[in-house]
């Protein structure tokens, strides 16, 4: 009797093997993202030939077209590794590459005239014309559409500051953001004079032998210009929120227009710049 049993269940245990076996099938991932469930019956250099189940007619598929084959057995072959997903966040980041905003730059000085947001855009203005100029293999984000994404997303020179410079880039959609500050600080006036002296000889008498002294004449001018004390700062980030390039420099001369010149100066020797082609 105990033999008996012992034989059931070896014929029990057969015939459930034998229906896994029979109800397994080969599972073939192509790179589209179809799956083809059937059976795998051979595999060539260039393609595999299957069988799809519960059919006879064989079929042929590429191999450069199939990511992995899944075996009834559990054993996987990969053929292709299949690519990754594209995301919106990689889109994005593929859009923005080679891309550089200018803010509006931190305003310094002793005058408050030169503290106002007006005067903060015309610095960046003129900072984003200098990369416009005097570099190459960058697409510059124009100062209106700068603005205008800060402006709707509510960002201004205060809050701006409480933002990570990689979130600052992505809001705008470049890879890199480029900060600066201008230091502008009033030390006077200075006044130049000048004197100059003429001489006009009179007119000679009717008597030739005999002439007249002649005359001279002295005008004074003088000038005066304001002088000003000018450091620029600027510091580019990526989108990573790396530094890619810092400088400072003190300005070129002493009147106020003179921190275009020290902008040049700077933008040039950016990666970018025509001092490093």
């Amino acid at each position: 009797m105990k033999s008996l049993t012992i034989i059931f269940c070896m014929v029990t245990l057969l015939f459930s093997a034998g229906t896994i076996a029979q109800d397994a099938v080969d599972k073939v991932y192509m790179l589209s993202g179809e799956v083809n469930e059937g059976t795998v019956k051979a595999i060539e250099d260039a393609a595999i030939t299957f069988v799809y189940a519960g059919e006879t007619l064989e079929y042929s598929f590429e191999k450069s077209k199939i990511n992995k084959i899944v075996f009834g057995s559990g054993r996987t072959q990969v053929i292709n590794e299949a690519a990754a997903p594209v995301t919106a966040a990689a889109v994005a980041s593929a859009n923005s590459r080679n891309k550089l905003a200018v803010i509006p730059y931190t305003m310094i000085s002793n005058e408050s005239s030169l503290t106002t947001d007006a005067m903060a855009e015309e610095v960046q203005h003129t900072t984003i014309n200098s990369f416009m100029d005097n570099t190459r293999g960058l697409t510059i984000l124009d100062p209106m559409t700068t603005n205008a994404l800060l402006l709707k997303n509510n960002v201004n020179a205060n809050s701006i500051k409480t933002m990570l410079p990689q979130e600052v880039a992505k809001l705008l959609g470049v890879e890199f953001v480029v900060y600066g500050t201008a230091n502008i600080n009033f030390e006077g006036t200075m006044t130049f004079g000048s004197t100059s002296t003429t001489y006009k000889e009179k007119e000679k008498r009717e008597d030739k032998d005999k002439k007249s002294s002649g005359r001279e004449f002295s005008s004074t001018s003088s000038s005066t210009t304001d002088n000003y004390d000018t450091t620029i700062e600027m510091i580019v980030y990526n989108d990573q929120g790396r530094t890619v390039h810092s400088v400072k420099r003190n300005g070129f001369g002493n009147s106020l227009d003179k921190y275009e010149a020290t902008i040049n100066y700077l933008v040039r020797r950016t990666p970018w710049g025509d001092k490093h082609k």
